[in-house]
């Protein structure tokens, strides 16, 4: 009588007739009834089940789910469809040596794993991933997976990606990047980089701290002077009262965000013997107390409920100075002064002035009243009325302004 080979899954897989043996419907050897010699068969397949059929190759006729174990890596695996023959395709469980892989695709690993013996070569994507002593080859996709374990000696990878563009990430603990002899040890593709307050409780602002001169743009900044990281730190935080760049500093130009804006010069002083300050405009000017916002070019004199008002009377020889908006150099700017409650006062140098009539270059000028001036005629001029002289012609009779010299006493 017939025997008839049922599958696991009740599927049926051969039958095999009395007094024979079936040998290719999968990989051992099944006998019949009365099969000669069934003992020393049935052995010889103890054996390969035993061995999981070690040899260098797949073993003939698999069945899916089979175990095979390949001699030439180490390595134990699994058959994943009937009749696969080919070594590439077969799943590999584990290694025994250095030299073997894992390709299943869902992995957990547990304990504790020594140096070098796992290589992850495409992407981890997941929750929390603890790494120890391990070599991560390809790229860790971070976006809902962290490394949480500190004891990695090397992570040797091409990309740590945060799992997007607008994904925040987090680096934590004390990092050293090195480059090379060639290139740059930590490079920036887009965006800034930003230095925000340390965790609260943690006396640890924002700040950079470096041993060497630092870089931008690919210029050397190199002042002179020997820099540690205490005095660099208190230069670029302005933390201390300490002194800053005792050596020389020869910058072609140091501004501010905006002309309006401004910046402080802190300190006393001196220039150089051939050396001076340049500036666009030309007048001396000095902030005053005015009784009243006045524009640009109106003549003043000392008096009204304040320092200055304008100018009242014809020949005036209370005359003190014109007011500006292009000082070439402006004392008495405290902070907190403005142009409409301290308007600049041009006493001395080239400044725009109100006048009334017709004017001659060379014309001395003298006040007119109203915050105005004219040109002085024949013998009306002193050295106490005279507000200086103009150095354009105007040859209208109504009011408007000129370019003059200032000169008050």
């Amino acid at each position: 009588m017939a025997y008839t080979i049922i599958r696991t899954n009740g599927a049926s897989l051969t039958t095999i007739q009395d007094g024979t043996i079936n040998t290719t419907s999968t990989s051992l050897g099944l006998p019949g009834r009365n099969y000669a010699g069934y003992g020393q068969t049935l052995n010889q397949n103890l054996v390969k089940l035993i061995e999981h059929f070690a040899n260098d190759t797949p073993p003939p006729n698999p069945l899916k789910g089979q175990l095979w174990f390949n001699t030439n890596n180490g390595t134990l695996n699994v058959c994943p469809y009937d009749g696969t023959t080919s070594a590439a395709s077969w799943l590999t469980l584990a290694s025994t040596n250095s030299g073997g892989t894992a390709t299943l695709g869902n992995l957990t690993v547990t304990g504790n794993q020594s140096a070098n013996n796992l290589s992850v070569t495409h992407d981890i994507v997941g929750d929390t991933i603890t790494v120890r002593l391990a070599t991560v080859s390809d790229t860790l996709a971070a976006s809902t997976a962290s490394i949480t374990s500190a004891t990695i000696p090397t992570l040797n990878t091409q990309t740590v990606n945060a799992g997007s563009s607008t994904t925040v990430a987090s680096m934590i603990g004390i990092w050293e990047v090195y480059g090379n002899a060639s290139g740059n040890a930590f490079s920036m593709k887009n965006g800034n980089i930003s230095f925000a307050a340390g965790p609260s409780g943690l006396n640890t602002g924002p700040g950079i701290k470096c041993d060497n001169f630092m870089y931008a743009n690919g210029a050397p900044f190199n002042p002179s002077g020997t820099y540690t990281n205490t005095n660099v730190s208190d230069f670029l935080t302005g933390a201390n009262s300490v002194t800053r760049f005792t050596g020389n500093i020869a910058p072609t130009k140091i501004t501010t965000s905006t002309i309006a804006g401004g910046g402080n010069i802190s300190g006393i002083w001196t220039l150089d013997t051939g050396a001076r300050f340049q500036a666009t405009y030309a007048d001396l000017a000095e902030r005053f107390e005015a009784d009243a916002e006045y524009d640009p070019g109106t003549v003043v004199e000392l008096g009204g409920d304040k320092e200055v008002t304008a100018v009242v009377d014809d020949l005036s020889d209370k005359v003190f100075g014109v007011v500006s908006d292009t000082a070439a150099y402006l004392m008495n700017n405290q902070s907190g002064y403005t142009d409409k409650t301290h308007p600049p006062v041009a006493i001395s140098g080239r400044v725009r002035v109100k006048v009334t009539g017709q004017v001659k270059k060379g014309d001395r000028l003298v006040s007119a009243g109203n915050g105005m001036a004219r040109s002085a005629q024949v013998n009306e001029a002193t050295a106490f009325n005279t507000i200086g002289r103009s150095l354009k012609d105007k040859n209208t009779d109504s009011a408007g302004t000129v370019e003059a010299i200032v000169v008050i006493i």
